[in-house]
C-alpha cells in the first residue's frame, strides 16, 4: 500500500531526481544522502506510531470477536514496515556510487 506521502515512491523518486539535473556532484550526494536519511526519520515516526497503536490492540484484545481484525492490522502495518525499509535499502542500493560509501543506520 503506497500512501501520498511515500518519499520513496517512484513518482516522489522520479520528481526528486529530475530536481537534481542542473547540481554538482557534491551536491547531488548531499542531497540523495539528506534524502535518504529524511526517508529513514519517516520509517521511525512509523514505527513510532506502530508502537502507540499495539497498545491501544490490546484492549481489543481481550475481546476475541476482535482477534481476526487485530491479526490483519498487525499483518499489514507490517507489511508496510517492510515495503518502507525495502524501498529505502533499494534507494541506497541505486544510489551505491553516489553516496559514496555512507552507511545508514535504521
Amino acid at each position: 500500500m503506497t500512501t501520498p506521502t511515500d518519499p520513496l515512491s517512484s513518482e516522489k523518486l522520479q520528481q526528486f531526481v529530475t530536481g537534481l539535473a542542473n547540481l554538482s556532484r557534491e551536491e547531488i550526494r548531499k542531497a540523495k544522502s539528506l534524502y535518504i536519511r529524511n526517508a529513514i526519520s519517516e520509517l521511525k515516526a512509523l514505527d513510532e506510531n506502530m508502537r502507540a497503536f499495539g497498545c491501544v490492540q490490546i484492549f481489543f484484545a481481550l475481546i476475541p470477536i476482535f482477534w481476526p481484525i487485530l491479526y490483519a492490522q498487525r499483518r499489514s502495518l507490517a507489511a508496510n514496515r517492510r515495503l518502507a525499509e525495502e524501498r529505502i535499502r533499494n534507494a541506497i542500493a541505486v544510489w551505491k556510487e553516489d553516496l559514496e560509501g555512507e552507511t545508514f543506520e535504521f
